[in-house]
């Protein structure tokens, strides 16, 4: 008997082409910054192409992996979102052609006048990598054949992480103290790099939840693993460039992304057996018990906030009267909400998921008033008063109302479950636009002023770690509100909606610390995400 060879399917041809492509253009990547993207008078920052080099083919690397085990669909989904990646870096790129000055590139070129350099020859090897890279991609979806059994994911998880990267995309990769090394987010960068930064700031949720939505394992360990690979491609260069050039400081925007990829790649570091592994059940308090706790424990931190919000937060020398404490007036909206539904829930109103996110507003003008203070007791003379105390007593019962809250959703879910079916496409882009307008909510100052600093959620003082809670608040109750049932996602979405109004709530509390002050473009997006919340809301409870 002769044994004749298997028939190679045109769907298998596709993709092996399609990983072809991509290990082609992974290695003009990976080749580019050692041949130098422009002339020699304007060289890297620092040597960086040992760690661009294996970023760069890590992704491809991992599309080969799968396919020399066979795992063909796992392949092609690993190769979407460096294709993905790759427009966006295409066009970033492209302003080392246009004008490299306001590149900001640090590892891949440092100007030492405002005498533009002359591309060199890794610039084309790298917007050619660019070009394969998307062609390969193309390849990989024409070139998949999903399997038909549908398996029940974790949807909240990796969409969360993919909201947290596309944050931290969005803003600054770095601080900078040269003028010819701008450290710019992606709204405040020129057309190209602007372009570019916004499809990767909206490719990483999108390729989250395009991911974690897929119909078999395969798909979405390929997809989440891919993404994760390009995402730490993403972060790690700016941290470098901030540890090794001495005029270049760290921020939080990168470690927002390596946040982000190792929350999608770490649950998939092993394939789930079921038939091997033995669940273990936690238990437990009782549904109503958990609502009594974190009830009770929300009328605390109101009360502290209140009491915070009236008492003098600085001890002047001499019994000198403290000057007006404009921060701390926020604490009283954050008061109100966070009690109101303490109250509701000690009542046994269905406000559980409500109060969970709500009680973000806490820390949010918390932190406010204290930065305010840290700024001031740099004076000697000048001492912390009795409300800070407060105000900080405030955030810890805030905090461990939020977790009691959580873990009474958690055995909500275990009595009932959650929602098998998809969200509907107008509550996926309601949830999605309002995500996006709270990021330039926090992300943005609610006050203009001449003389004033405003405090943004992505910068290192203490209000910034406010703005961020609130802010990651708002964005998980977004996702997790796609995938819970009706009367629950609504209650998510309204609470992130009282969150975003508490932030525009700022302005008109405030406004009088200074002189000549104007609505900021923070206030509109917090006006806007509130309003766009409350319709998600609506959205999600219609049939």
């Amino acid at each position: 008997m002769i044994r004749t060879a298997e028939p190679v399917s045109p769907v298998r041809t596709r993709l092996r082409a399609a990983v072809g492509a991509a290990v082609a253009g992974a290695l003009l990547t990976a080749v580019a910054p050692v041949v130098g993207v422009v002339d020699g008078s304007a060289p890297p920052a620092f040597t960086a192409w040992p760690a661009l080099a294996p970023l760069a083919l890590l992704p491809t690397a991992l599309a080969v992996l799968f396919l020399a085990r066979g795992q063909e669909l796992t392949a092609a989904a690993a190769l979407v979102a460096p294709a993905v990646f790759a427009v966006g870096r295409l066009f970033a790129d492209l302003q080392l052609l246009v004008d490299p000055i306001d590149a900001a590139r640090p590892e891949l070129m440092r100007p030492t006048s405002l005498d533009p350099p002359g591309p060199a020859a890794g610039l084309w090897l790298l917007l050619a990598g660019h070009v394969l890279l998307i062609g390969a991609g193309l390849l990989a979806t024409l070139g998949a054949e999903p399997d038909a059994r549908g398996e029940r994911a974790n949807f909240a998880l990796p969409a969360t992480a993919g909201i947290v990267a596309g944050i931290g995309l969005f803003t600054a990769p770095f601080t900078s103290s040269d003028a010819l090394i701008p450290a710019r987010g992606a709204v405040d960068s020129p057309t190209l790099p602007m372009v570019g930064g916004l499809v990767l700031t909206l490719a990483a949720p999108a390729l989250a939840v395009l991911a974690a939505s897929a119909t078999t394992h395969e798909a979405r360990r390929g997809g989440l693993l891919g993404l994760a690979a390009v995402l730490l491609s993403c972060a790690v260069p700016p941290i470098a460039a901030a540890v090794a050039v001495d005029a270049l400081g760290l921020a939080v925007g990168p470690f927002l992304v390596l946040a982000g990829a190792v929350a999608l790649a770490w649950p998939q570091r092993a394939v789930r057996d079921d038939k091997n592994t033995e669940e273990r059940d936690v238990e437990l308090p009782g549904q109503r018990r958990l609502h009594v706790i974190a009830g009770t424990l929300g009328l605390i931190a109101a009360a502290m906030a209140a009491v915070g919000a009236s008492t003098d937060h600085l001890v002047l020398p001499d019994g000198s009267p403290p000057p007006v404490d404009y921060a701390a007036r926020l604490l009283w909206p954050a008061a109100i909400a966070t009690g109101v539904l303490a109250a509701a829930l000690l009542a046994k109103a269905a406000v559980r998921p409500a109060f969970t996110v709500a009680v973000a507003t806490i820390p949010l003008s918390a932190a406010g008033a204290l930065d305010a203070v840290f700024t001031a007791t740099r004076v000697d003379v000048v001492q912390p008063g009795a409300g800070v105390w407060f105000t900080a007593g405030s955030v810890v019962a805030a905090a461990a109302a939020a977790v009691t809250a959580a873990l009474a959703g958690a055995v909500e879910r275990d009595e009932v479950g959650t929602a098998p079916a998809e969200p509907p496409l107008p509550l996926l882009a309601a949830a999605l636009i309002a995500a996006l307008l709270a990021v330039g909510a926090f992300a943005l100052p609610v006050l203009r002023a001449p003389d004033y600093v405003a405090i943004g959620a992505f910068g290192l003082r203490v209000g910034s770690f406010g703005l961020l809670v609130a802010l990651l608040a708002v964005v998980v109750a977004a996702v997790v509100a796609l995938r819970a049932r009706p009367g629950r996602g609504a209650a998510l979405l309204l609470g992130a909606a009282v969150v975003t109004a508490v932030r525009a709530w700022e302005y008109p509390l405030t406004a009088a610390r200074a002189a000549e002050a104007a609505p900021g473009p923070g206030l509109w997006l917090a006006a806007a995400a509130t309003a766009a919340f409350v319709i998600a809301g609506a959205l999600r409870t219609a049939r």
